[in-house]
């Protein structure tokens, strides 16, 4: 990485590209909540478009978050199989994810499995990689994932549009997909349908002791479907309303944790229900009003045959309202938020919920044309804690000179994750006196733009949390484990991301993406005298993470290839152990035509190219080569 960085910067020098020359298509991200680019953002801002996406091999927002820089992603197996997220260091608990501007994290463990949300109906999907508590309020303290649906976008749409896909792949998965695009009137429809099954029973090597052997992953079944309805009704040219509501229904066997016998016979079902209703009017020239309401009912039942039979029931209701107002150097936006979330299940205590209400302020100052300021704060009130927090954030964008595309970029706050559900209130191990876990971030970095042989972008970047109050869950006295305000941790995170954009003719272009990050996560707090876990790489956080993702497009014929490595992950808290680094090769080729109104795509995929036998957690075999098949029609 160290040489790499030598390269560019000598490269740097040995160029004078006026950035009246530099073109790329300006794409706007709405992550700190002032719509801006990346190139403005006080924050490193990643966006993933509808394009790349649609790219990307795999089914789910698990596979598409393996693009972005930094994101380390906790696969408990195969396809379908639990996936949860790592940002800057830190836990899926610590990161935010949002749908549309509402949180998916649960109340009862703040995480979300990444395999349960399909990537079919996703126009883009932002990346903020620091801490945004002072804009988006609990669990944001690693950072944020921002994911757009394509009818919070979606413009209207004059003809019917039909779009069907069939796939086929590797033991036994088969999926069906289908939506309808079509307007009427001043109202906007788009439907979708998707339907995925497998038996999911691939191969892999496990090392008994003496030699390792080829064997079958049994009980790892999977059936999902899913179904998305957007209305986008325009009141009049200055408001319009829309609705979107999603509802996920997975049926799926756990194998659980691989040790030569026979796996677990257990099942877990989820059915997942989520809408949105948001409201938009443009009072003036510079106010816009904007109101959201969200509503999500998330149950689901996790069984083991033989003596397990658990249920959990989560209710969350939502609020945001905000007036947007531009006048002169200032942009500010300011709000409220109002939630309310519950959760019945047989594993916690009766009568859980929790109201929370918030008041944020964001603005942009310009101070001139080269300096703009991002001051934000945010006021939260957490009733079940009955705990009051205010998280603030500056962030500043610099650009030095005026003929060229280089922007530095610098903020600092602090941010927070309230307790848990399951911290609190677990069954006779709960404790109802914890504290919200915190953190210091700083982060900083630069992007430059220009022209030589393509259109170039490299951003750097530097992050630093400072983690203090986490929750750990640790032996008491009686020997009995319980969660307390215990845990320190110190992360810091260098990334590089460079992209090349070449258009050779208005038929072949090509694009390149090479992304790379380095994080040392450590532990900073002692449990007790000469604890040997002190100060040691905290488990499952790699230290380095390169990817590398390559498209070439000839008239409807394209190549994609996607490489990442994943360095060595440490299985134990005292850094004894660890799970080899991993270099994995997918890619698809793909074939469109078009006959008259019908555009028609034929594409295959190969995951694993290589055919590496390896785990990303210790346990979990994952799949060797694999295939898939698909036909896309589009009317």
């Amino acid at each position: 990485m160290t040489l790499m960085l030598s390269c560019i910067s000598n490269f740097l020098y040995s160029q004078n590209i006026d950035s009246i020359n530099f073109k790329t298509k300006e794409i706007k991200v709405f992550g700190n909540k002032i719509v801006t680019n990346k190139f403005n953002s006080p924050i490193k801002i990643q966006t993933i478009t509808n394009e790349q996406i649609q790219n990307k091999n795999g089914e789910s927002l698990a596979s598409v978050l393996q693009l972005a820089t930094g994101v380390f992603i906790k696969s408990y197996g195969g396809n379908a199989s639990l996936s949860t997220i790592s940002l800057n260091g830190l836990g899926s608990e610590h990161t935010l994810v949002l749908l549309n501007g509402f949180k998916l994290n649960s109340s009862q463990n703040a995480q979300i499995d990444l395999s349960s949300v399909s990537k079919d109906n996703i126009e883009r999907i932002e990346v903020m990689n620091n801490g945004s508590s002072s804009l988006y309020g609990s669990e944001a303290i690693g950072g944020v994932v921002n994911i757009i649906t394509k009818s919070y976008l979606t413009d209207f749409k004059k003809d019917i549009t039909i779009f069907v896909n069939g796939q086929i792949g590797s033991y036994n998965q088969r999926k069906l997909q289908m939506s309808l695009s079509k307007q009427i009137s001043n109202l906007n429809l788009d439907f979708n349908f998707s339907k995925e099954e497998a038996k999911n029973n691939y191969e892999y090597y496990y090392n008994n002791g003496i030699e390792y052997i080829l064997k079958e992953r049994l009980n790892s079944e999977y059936n999902i479907s899913n179904f998305n309805l957007n209305l986008n009704y325009k009141i009049n040219k200055n408001s319009d309303i829309n609705f979107y509501s999603d509802n996920s229904i997975s049926d799926r066997n756990i194998p659980g944790l691989e040790t030569g016998s026979t796996p677990s016979n257990t099942n877990q079902t989820d059915n997942n229900w989520n809408s949105v209703v948001s409201f938009q009017s443009i009072v003036s020239n510079n106010t816009v009003i904007k109101s959201h309401l969200n509503y999500q009912n998330n149950l689901q039942n996790y069984t083991n045959r033989t003596f397990i039979n658990s249920y959990y029931k989560n209710i969350y209701f939502a609020n945001s309202s905000q007036v947007d107002y531009t006048k002169n150097i200032f942009d500010i936006i300011t709000g409220y938020e109002i939630s309310y979330a519950t959760l019945k299940s047989n594993e916690v205590d009766d009568n859980i919920k929790r109201f929370q209400t918030s008041l944020f302020l964001v603005s942009e100052v310009n101070i001139n044309r080269r300096i703009k300021l991002f001051p934000s704060v945010r006021f939260d009130n957490i009733s079940d804690i009955e705990k009051s927090i205010v998280s603030g954030k500056l962030g500043i964008n610099i650009k030095p000179f005026e003929k060229q595309n280089l922007n530095f970029k610098a903020s600092s706050g602090n941010n927070f994750a309230s307790p848990t559900f399951n911290e609190l209130y677990w069954r006779d191990l709960g404790n109802r006196f914890l504290n919200p876990e915190t953190s210091v971030n700083l982060d900083a970095g630069l992007i430059y733009g220009f022209n030589l042989f393509s259109n170039n972008t490299i951003e750097i970047a530097y992050t630093n949390i400072n983690a203090n109050d986490k929750i750990i869950w640790s032996p008491n006295i009686r020997g009995i484990w319980t969660p307390g305000n215990i845990g320190k941790s110190f992360s810091e995170i260098f990334s590089l991301d460079l992209n090349m954009v070449k258009e050779i003719s208005y038929k072949l272009n090509m694009n390149l993406d090479i992304k790379c990050s380095y994080t040392n996560s450590v532990k900073k707090s002692s449990d007790y005298d000469g604890d040997p876990t002190y100060d040691k790489q905290i488990f499952y956080i790699p230290n380095q993470l390169i990817k590398i993702n390559y498209n070439i497009n000839y008239y409807g014929t394209g190549m994609n290839l996607f490489y990442s490595y994943t360095g060595k992950r440490f299985t134990d808290f005292e850094n004894k152990n660890y799970l080899r680094a991993v270099n994995l090769i997918e890619g698809n080729i793909y074939q469109n035509f078009t006959f008259d109104k019908i555009t028609t795509q034929l594409k295959l995929e190969v995951n694993n190219i290589l055919n590496k036998n390896y785990q990303i957690i210790s346990g979990y075999p994952m799949e060797l080569r694999n295939f898939k098949l698909s036909l896309s029609l589009q009317y």
